[in-house]
């Protein structure tokens, strides 16, 4: 893992983003579909007391994990996290100090228009983190997770392939994701400046 780390931290300088394939093997993917029976939630838009389920926004469903006490088929993952939170810290001096996440599956015509991954009123998301669990996909499938510059023009469009990561600079990069025609499977999560567990 730690040829991908550095890799991942050489693109990040470069141009403020990093796209990483095969980090899962299908076996390892095929032990984590279990994780998407438990009780998925909703997922909703807003901050804090304001949010509100739109489905003409975004069209999720969310299951938070405890990365303190992660499920055992995401202790790898959660240790690459660690790993690779300490590398940033190291390499950008961004002080992150904790990061969260959560499983999503989107549903078949699903999807989830443009947004920044940082709030308005709270700047401590700083890394935004994405991996695709589903054990298929096709160009087919859809379900595209398009980057935009602050410009509003098109960084990169990235089909969600099984095992990937796409990772990046959370204030930097608007994106969407664009309408799926298969379940889309993915663990999504942020890296913050302050603590949040």
């Amino acid at each position: 893992m730690q040829s991908k780390v550095d890799q991942i931290i050489q693109d990040v300088g470069l141009q403020g983003w990093s796209l990483t394939q095969n980090i899962f093997t299908q076996d390892q993917l095929h032990l984590m579909q279990e994780l998407f029976d438990s009780d998925f939630l909703p997922a909703k838009v807003g901050k804090s007391h304001q949010l509100q389920r739109n489905e003409e926004i975004r069209g999720d469903w969310i299951y938070w994990i405890d990365t303190l006490n992660p499920p055992f088929v995401l202790e790898d993952l959660i240790n690459f996290l660690e790993h690779l939170k300490q590398s940033l810290n190291q390499n950008f001096f961004l002080g992150i100090k904790e990061f969260e996440c959560h499983l999503a599956k989107y549903p078949v015509n699903s999807f989830y228009k443009t947004h920044l991954d940082r709030f308005e009123k709270d700047s401590s998301r700083s890394f935004t983190f994405i991996f695709y669990l589903h054990e298929a996909w096709d160009k087919k499938d859809g379900g595209e997770l398009v980057l935009y510059n602050k410009s509003g023009d098109v960084v990169k469009t990235v089909l969600p392939a099984p095992g990937s990561m796409l990772c990046f600079m959370s204030e930097d990069f608007p994106h969407e994701v664009k309408t799926c025609f298969r379940e889309r499977r993915s663990l999504t999560g942020w890296m913050h400046t302050k603590i949040i567990n």
